[in-house]
């Protein structure tokens, strides 16, 4: 449920190419780190969840986000 919707953010707003494998980390992606912080302020705002810095960073997944999210009782809207 979050990955579909990590990737979509990631494609249409971050413009991450191709096929997005949630097991893959955001350096090898290609997502730079203030496209990493852009990221954690709208999961943040869009949410009302606290993102901390060492919870997004270059060697973490788009897998890891979406267990944070879940962890922190996030519901995404139907």
């Amino acid at each position: 449920m979050f990955v579909e919707y990590l990737v979509t953010v990631l494609t249409t707003t971050y413009k991450v190419p191709g096929d997005i494998d949630p097991d893959r980390s955001f350096q090898e992606l290609e997502v730079d780190s203030l496209s990493l912080a852009e990221l954690g302020a709208q999961l943040e705002d869009e949410f009302g969840v606290t993102i901390d810095e060492e919870d997004l960073t270059a060697s973490t997944t788009v897998a890891d986000v979406a267990r944070l999210l879940e962890a922190g009782g996030v519901v995404l809207p139907a």
